[in-house]
């Protein structure tokens, strides 16, 4: 499987990184999102064409807790992955409460986030 990748971060650098490192792997990114609500934008215009998110917690606009709310609404199938330097064990307990695959804390080595998103993607 081939999985269909959005990411969600304010942070161009670090999306665009992401990016670089997942199609190193040959996933296909489809769309790099600045906030949670470009990203909701972007499923209801295309249901059904992401398989994972990977998504920031602290974003301007809509942030990613409101994103991932909304989400499990509008496509309850898509997988979450969130990625943030805020680590407190209260904040990755509720978020994978939530529903939320994986959280992974920043900075991002390269093989996690490859291995975190196949993960994410082979399980149900």
């Amino acid at each position: 499987m081939n999985p269909r990748i959005l990411i969600c971060d304010d942070k161009n650098f670090e999306a665009l990184e992401f990016r670089q490192i997942l199609e190193s792997r040959k996933f296909k990114v489809l769309q790099v999102c600045k906030n949670g609500k470009e990203l909701l934008d972007w499923v209801k215009n295309n249901p059904k064409g992401a398989d994972v998110v990977i998504m920031d917690i602290i974003m301007p606009v809509v942030d990613g807790y409101a994103a991932f709310h909304e989400l499990k609404t509008l496509a309850p199938e898509i997988k979450v992955v969130f990625v943030s330097v805020e680590n407190s064990a209260p904040l990755i307990k509720t978020v994978l409460a939530m529903g939320a695959l994986d959280f992974i804390t920043r900075p991002v080595k390269r093989d996690v986030l490859a291995e975190r998103v196949i993960k994410a993607v082979e399980r149900t």
